[in-house]
């Protein structure tokens, strides 16, 4: 019995904790739909509660939504952003713009010996 607990504990310790809030979500959300069907309403809630927690949700998902999909505001991002598309579309390899970093830099750093 300690070995199949180990062996599932061994399993679940690769599980993202996006994916446990998931799972979490869900369950609540069938256990309370099952609970409402057969009669019982576990959550009482007003419509005024309602739509103020959709209101939040709402503002949370719009932050979340604008974290997501990283808004590029600095001009330093925005190239980024023009490189990472460069990459998708196959112009350029990630190796190449790694060799090009390299290069800038071993430059940044014999300018700075020269100096010395």
């Amino acid at each position: 019995m300690k070995e199949k607990i180990m062996n599932i504990a061994d399993a679940l310790s690769g599980v993202s904790v996006s994916t446990w809030v998931v799972l979490v979500t869900i369950i609540l959300s069938v256990t309370n739909g099952i609970l409402t069907a057969i009669g019982h309403n576990p959550v009482e809630i007003s419509n005024d509660q309602i739509y103020q927690y959709v209101s939040w949700a709402l503002v949370f998902a719009s932050i979340g939504f604008g974290i997501w999909k990283n808004m590029s505001v600095t001009k330093s991002a925005q190239t980024a952003d023009e490189i990472l598309k460069l990459i998708k579309q196959g112009l350029v390899t990630a190796a190449e713009v790694q060799e090009y970093i390299q290069t800038v830099k071993e430059k940044k750093n014999s300018s700075a010996d020269q100096r010395n």
